[in-house]
């Protein structure tokens, strides 16, 4: 016999994403040290990094927990599609406009406080 799906947990799929506000300023604090050691706009670039990731992540927690229950499975599922969409969308426009406009800047500081705030937020989101 096969197990029943667990209930959905919208409330605290969006307390955990905004929790993780506080990476972004752990990151931003990282890059001030950083700074103060010698690497020159690591504060800037850690901080637009990860900014980006928490906007984008924002945007697809909020576009795909919208719907909730049983006969919102259609619903649910073209969410986490338009939801993911959108999120790449918030992140390439958000590199392209990073990179054009944020000058000077460092574009490995970037990318990598990106990818630490996604890897931040599987390790968060894992626990659900």
């Amino acid at each position: 016999m096969s197990k029943p799906a667990q209930r959905h947990q919208q409330a605290r799929v969006y307390r955990l994403q905004f929790r993780q506000a506080w990476a972004v300023l752990i990151l931003i604090g990282l890059g001030f040290i950083l700074e103060i050691l010698g690497i020159a706009h690591a504060t800037k670039s850690m901080a637009l990094g990860g900014l980006l990731g928490y906007i984008a992540q924002c945007a697809f927690t909020l576009i795909a927990y919208r719907a909730t229950g049983a006969r919102a499975g259609r619903v649910i599922m073209l969410n986490m599609y338009l939801g993911q969409m959108i999120k790449w969308f918030i992140t390439l426009m958000g590199f392209a406009l990073i990179f054009m406009l944020a000058k000077p800047i460092g574009a490995f500081l970037v990318i990598l406080a990106y990818f630490a705030l996604q890897v931040v937020h599987i390790l968060v989101m894992w626990r659900i």
